[in-house]
């Protein structure tokens, strides 16, 4: 695998965000970049180059924050630090259903 523009693993995921980026669809145009669609418009995300934005969405230019619209991307990717907060995630669901 390329290695990441961004140093995801010293970034925070925000849980919230990473599940609404499984709502989204994600359609690979090159390596690491993806068009990103099921919002209010298309994003376009890559990976790999360090030299223009990450995504193009305002929650990323403005906040400089890991995206929905990069979480998409990463899961297509099968990036094991997001992989794994997916399960996390899973696991907070069914311990809340268990619980009520």
């Amino acid at each position: 695998m390329t290695r990441l523009a961004m140093k995801l693993e010293q970034l925070p995921i925000d849980r919230a965000r990473l599940a609404r980026s499984l709502r989204l669809a994600g359609v690979k145009v090159g390596e690491g970049r993806y068009r990103v669609d099921g919002g209010r418009e298309a994003h376009w995300v890559d990976l790999y180059t360090a030299s223009i934005p990450r995504c193009d969405c305002a929650d990323h230019l403005w906040r400089e924050s890991v995206c929905k619209h990069i979480l998409a991307a990463l899961v297509r990717e099968g990036h094991e630090r997001v992989i794994r907060e997916i399960g996390g995630l899973f696991a907070e669901l069914t311990d809340h259903r268990t619980a009520a």
